[in-house]
């Protein structure tokens, strides 16, 4: 596959994901604000719930687009890989073998991008590492992000603990709140301005391939 199909691929991934991202963002501020040609009511309790479920769905996503990306990117220049992994004899490995030898080994997730980064760093020519384009505010953003998912996922002392202290030190507040009640505050501003960065770090990111 030629660097320009690989650019195309990369670039519809993007587009993929930012469409995604923003339908969940449309449907998120219906469900708040309750738009006229929204017939069905939902209480408060419930808005709360489809915050949460959609958090959940946003982090899904994201993961998907991280792993769709890693692999195109190391396609359009294998040079990296090649080096590391000692497989000189093909100069130009197809996706799956480049899936097979990113991921095969052990599960991979991306619930750290600062972590997750680290590991793209490896494999990917520097020129071409658009996850640097992710800056340290957002990564922060996708980190508390993250700390909710954990929540969601588990509901343990430990992952609420955990959940409070963000609140805490990025939000300033003192006492839990679930992850729903959270996110609804200000008409769902948190849950709009969290999201969001996801959409701008896609953004962002593909400045490199335009």
């Amino acid at each position: 596959m030629s660097k320009t199909s690989y650019k195309t691929k990369i670039i519809n991934n993007h587009k993929e994901f930012e469409e995604r991202i923003e339908k969940i963002l449309q449907y998120a501020q219906e469900i708040v604000i309750d738009l006229p040609f929204k017939q069905q009511k939902f209480t408060i309790q419930e808005k709360h719930l489809i915050l949460e479920s959609l958090i959940l769905r946003v982090c899904a996503l994201w993961e998907k687009f991280l792993e769709t990306e890693l692999i195109l990117v190391v396609g359009y220049d294998p040079s990296k890989l090649i080096e590391k992994m000692n497989i000189r004899n093909i100069t130009k490995p197809n996706l799956s073998l480049i899936r097979a030898i990113l991921f095969s080994d052990v599960f991979r997730d991306f619930h750290d991008i600062e972590r997750s980064k680290s590991f793209f760093k490896k494999y990917i020519v520097n020129g071409y590492n658009c996850f640097n384009k992710i800056s340290s505010n957002q990564v922060k953003k996708i980190q508390f992000i993250y700390t909710i998912r954990n929540y969601l996922s588990h509901y343990s002392e430990f992952a609420k603990r955990k959940l409070l202290d963000s609140y805490k030190k990025e939000y300033g507040l003192s006492r839990f709140l679930e992850p729903g009640q959270f996110l609804f505050v200000n008409n769902g501003k948190r849950f709009r301005d969290l999201v969001a960065t996801l959409k701008f770090c896609s953004i962002n990111m593909k400045t490199i391939f335009k």
